[in-house]
C-alpha cells in the first residue's frame, strides 16, 4: 500500500541542540575570562594607587627629614592628614620590631609584626589583603624608609642632610616600614558587576540549558513519534498487501490514489503506471456501481463484474464499493475492494461437474447391470454359432464380428462400471521411477510399431513415494496411449517424473509433440463421454482424473507446452506430505 513517509526533521533538531550547546560552553567560558578579567583589572588599580600613595607620602616624609626645623610633631601630622583620604583606611610606621612610630587617627594600634618583611628584603613594596572582621577587605601595602646614607647598597638615594640632627632622625627610622592601607572597594565594586553579570549570563545560560533540554525532550518525542508513525504505516501496509483481497482507493474523478499490490495483478498494471491512472479505464463504472458511490454516497456489496486484461484473460471478480469521506452531502472519494471468484467459480464447476458424474454414475450402474447379462448371452451363442459355421466361411466371419462387437461393448461397459464405483486406493512404498518405466515397457511395442521414440527423464526422481501402483499406472497408460495416437511417425513422447525446488510435490508428465487440442476442447477433455476419437468412450480422461484426485493431487494440460508451437503436455501433480506417508 503506497503510504507517504513522513520527513526526518530529528536530524536538523539535532544540529540546533548542538548549536546550542556550543553557545553555552562558549558563553560559560567568556563569562569565567571576563570575571577574571575584571578582577585582575581591579587589583591592578587598587596596587597602582597604593603604589602612588606610597610615593608620595615617602617623598613628603624626607622633605620633612631634610628640613631644618623637623619635629616629630611634623611627621604625625603628615601621616594624620594622609589617613584623612577617602580612599586610604590607615596609613603607619613601624619600626623593625614591628613598633607603631606613627599612625593615622584611623589605625587601631594592631601589631603588623604578623607580616611585616625584613627590611633587607629584595622587593620594595610588600602587599597583602586583609579582611576585617565585618568590614570590609584592605589592601594592605608596605614600603621600607631607605636612610639618608645606604650602607648596605653603598647608594645615597638623596643629598645627605645639612646638620646633624637630620643625620640622626635618618639613623631612627633605618629599617622603618610605611604601611598603607587602601580601599576595596573599585574591587568590590568590579566584583559586584562582576556578580550581577554572572547572575545574568548565568540566567541566560539556565535559559538556554532549559530550552535545550526542551528541545532534546521535543526532539526524542517527536523522534518516538515519528517510530511509531512508521511501525504503524509499515504494519498497515503489511496488513493491507497481506489481504486476500485487492484494495483500492479512488477520488471523485476516478484516479487511483493507493492500491495494493494484488490489486494491480487484477486490474493488469504495474506500480509504475499508478501515476494518475483512472480507474474507468479498465472498470465500467455503471455496471459496477462505482458510479452511484460517487455520486450519492450509497455503498455497493459483491457485485459481480469480469475485467478483462491486455492479454485477453478473464477475471471473474466481486466487487464492493463504500464511500471514503462525506463533505456537504458529496462524496469525495472511494474505497474498493475486489476480491477473486476464480477459485469459488472452479469450485461451483467442480460441485456441478460432481453432481453430474454422481448421476452419470447412477444411470452406468443400473445400464451396465441391464447390458452385461444380456451381453453374456449374446457371446455365448455367438461363439456356438461361430463353431457351427466352420463350413461357411462368410457366416463364420459375421458371427466373429458379432463376438468382437460385443467385447467392445463389454468394454464400454466396464469403463462405465469403472467409472461409476468408487476408486479406494491402494498405497504402498513405490519408486516413480520404476513405475514410469514400467509403464513405457508396456507401451514400447506399440511405439516402436509407428516408430516413435519414448524418451524417460527421471533424474530429479524422489526413492520412494507412498501410491497406488496399479491404479497410477493405468493413469500414466492411459496418457501414454493418448499420446502415442496422437504422435506422427518419426517424433517423440516424453515422460518424466521429478520433485518441485522446496520438495513439496511429486510430478508425473507426459508431453508429445502431436497437433495439439483446440482451445474450445481444453475444458472439456475431462468430462465423461467427451472424445473426438471415433472409437474412444470418452471415459479414459475422466477416470484418469479421478484416480489423481483420490490421490488428492491435480491433473493439468497445456497446449502447446512452452517453447513449442504444438503438442500437448499432461502434468500430474501430487503432494509430497501424502505421497510419501502412509
Amino acid at each position: 500500500m503506497n503510504i507517504a513517509q513522513p520527513k526526518k526533521l530529528y536530524l536538523p533538531a539535532l544540529v540546533i541542540v548542538a548549536m546550542i550547546l556550543t553557545l553555552l560552553v562558549f558563553i560559560g567560558f567568556s563569562t569565567y575570562w571576563n570575571m577574571n578579567r575584571a578582577r585582575e583589572n581591579a587589583l591592578k588599580f587598587v596596587h597602582q594607587q597604593g603604589v602612588a600613595t606610597l610615593q608620595i607620602i615617602d617623598a613628603s616624609l624626607r622633605s620633612l627629614i631634610e628640613t631644618t626645623d623637623f619635629q616629630k610633631d611634623a611627621i604625625d601630622g603628615l601621616i594624620r592628614e594622609a589617613g584623612k583620604n577617602q580612599y586610604i583606611e590607615f596609613v603607619y610606621i613601624a619600626d623593625r620590631e614591628g613598633r607603631i612610630m606613627h599612625s593615622s587617627a584611623s589605625f587601631r594600634g594592631e601589631s603588623p609584626k604578623d607580616w611585616l618583611p625584613s627590611a633587607s628584603s629584595d622587593k620594595n613594596i610588600f602587599y597583602r589583603i586583609k579582611k576585617l572582621p565585618g568590614a570590609m577587605p584592605i589592601y594592605e601595602m608596605a614600603q621600607p624608609i631607605i636612610p639618608f646614607d645606604n650602607k648596605e647598597t653603598g647608594k645615597s638615594i638623596s643629598n645627605p642632610p645639612p646638620h646633624p640632627a637630620a643625620l640622626a632622625t635618618g639613623k631612627r627610622y633605618e629599617h622603618a616600614m610605611l604601611v598603607v592601607g587602601l580601599e576595596m572597594s573599585p574591587f568590590e565594586m568590579a566584583q559586584h558587576q562582576d556578580f550581577h553579570h554572572a547572575m545574568i549570563m548565568v540566567s541566560i545560560l539556565v535559559s538556554l540549558a532549559a530550552g535545550t533540554i526542551f528541545f532534546i525532550f521535543v526532539i526524542h518525542a517527536y523522534h518516538r513519534m515519528n517510530r511509531r508513525l512508521r511501525e504503524t504505516q509499515e504494519y498497515t501496509r503489511y496488513v493491507v498487501e497481506s489481504m486476500a483481497s485487492g484494495l483500492l482507493s479512488i477520488d471523485e474523478s476516478g484516479n487511483v490514489l493507493s492500491f495494493n499490490n494484488l490489486a494491480l495483478e487484477f486490474i493488469g498494471q504495474s506500480s509504475a503506471d499508478m501515476d494518475r491512472f483512472n480507474l474507468q479505464q479498465v472498470i465500467d463504472f455503471q455496471q459496477s456501481g462505482i458510479s452511484k458511490t460517487l455520486s450519492h454516497c450509497g455503498p455497493v456489496f459483491d457485485r459481480e463484474i469480469v475485467i478483462r486484461k491486455a492479454s485477453g484473460e478473464e477475471i471473474p471478480l466481486a466487487i464492493s464499493v463504500s464511500p471514503m469521506s462525506v463533505q456537504e452531502g458529496a462524496c469525495q472519494g472511494a474505497v474498493i475492494i475486489l476480491r477473486d471468484l476464480r477459485e469459488i467459480k472452479r469450485l461451483e464447476e467442480e460441485v456441478r461437474r460432481a453432481e453430474k458424474y454422481a448421476e452419470v454414475g447412477k444411470l452406468a450402474a443400473a445400464v451396465a447391470h441391464e447390458i452385461r447379462n444380456p451381453l453374456s448371452s449374446i457371446r455365448g451363442f455367438a461363439k456356438l454359432l461361430s463353431h457351427k459355421l466352420q463350413g461357411r466361411p462368410q457366416d463364420q466371419e459375421y458371427a466373429t464380428i458379432m463376438v468382437k462387437e460385443v467385447d467392445r461393448i463389454n468394454h464400454v461397459v466396464t469403463d462405465l462400471l469403472n467409472f461409476a464405483r468408487p476408486l479406494d486406493i491402494e498405497p504402498s512404498h513405490v519408486n516413480p521411477g520404476d513405475l514410469v518405466r514400467h509403464t513405457v515397457r508396456l507401451v514400447e511395442g506399440d511405439a516402436n510399431s509407428r516408430n516413435i521414440h519414448i524418451l524417460i527423464k527421471t533424474e530429479n526422481c524422489p526413492d520412494t513415494a507412498f501410491l497406488d501402483q496399479d491404479q497410477m499406472t493405468q493413469v500414466l497408460l492411459n496418457l501414454m496411449l493418448n499420446s502415442l495416437h496422437e504422435t506422427l511417425s518419426g517424433h517423440s513422447v516424453e515422460t518424466g517424473v521429478s520433485t518441485d525446488a522446496s520438495h513439496e510435490n511429486i510430478a508425473f508428465w507426459v508431453e508429445d509433440d502431436g497437433p495439439g487440442i483446440s482451445k474450445e476442447n481444453l475444458e472439456r477433455i475431462f468430462d465423461p463421454f467427451f472424445t473426438t476419437h471415433e472409437k474412444g468412450t470418452g471415459l479414459g480422461l475422466a477416470i484418469v482424473r479421478k484416480i489423481v484426485e483420490n490421490h488428492h493431487g491435480r491433473i493439468s494440460v497445456t497446449s502447446p507446452p512452452p517453447g513449442k508451437g504444438h503438442g500437448c503436455r499432461f502434468v500430474i501433480t501430487i503432494p509430497m506430505n501424502l505421497a510419501s506417508t502412509p
